[in-house]
């Protein structure tokens, strides 16, 4: 069944939620681990980047179910670590955390929203589903898959009306 947004509610993520936040990326991530994961490299030089963050997370029940985090560039807003947990995916929540940032990039003044993914996950229709389209693939030398030769990083966009 989907959910209508007035079955949950999406707000900003607290200090309070922190726990929350990742069990529902761990949840969310596991089977995604098994496609692939970073290499230890890339863990190890991993930095904090410059831009200032915001975490939105979907509740229902007085549980998150998702949450997912953007960030502010020049000319638009870049979609960061979108988690369902994996008995609330399929049911348009992850759409509607995507529909209220499109929202606050438009209300910022930004045209496009950018998101990035691991093609091999099977994500890449689920964003053009919503809207997102592919504006840039290469090959992921930052991760290692145990079931893949080879791993393609795709950056989609979703273009919206300021």
């Amino acid at each position: 069944m989907k959910h209508s947004s007035s079955d949950f509610l999406i707000r900003e993520s607290t200090s309070a939620d922190e726990k929350e936040v990742a069990e529902v990326f761990a949840s969310a991530f596991a089977p995604v681990r098994m496609i692939y994961r970073p290499t230890l490299e890339t863990l190890s030089h991993q930095t904090k980047h410059p831009w200032e963050e915001t975490r939105l997370v979907a509740v229902i029940n007085e549980q998150i179910v998702a949450t997912v985090q953007f960030d502010l560039h020049e000319e638009h807003l870049h979609v960061i670590g979108l988690a369902v947990r994996p008995e609330f995916q399929r049911k348009g929540i992850a759409g509607h955390l995507l529909n209220r940032i499109c929202d606050h990039s438009a209300s910022t003044g930004r045209h496009k929203v950018v998101i990035e993914t691991i093609k091999e996950t099977g994500n890449v229709p689920l964003f053009e589903k919503l809207g997102f389209q592919i504006v840039n693939e290469v090959i992921a030398n930052w991760c290692i898959s145990e079931i893949h030769d080879q791993l393609h990083f795709v950056t989609m966009e979703r273009t919206v009306v300021v």
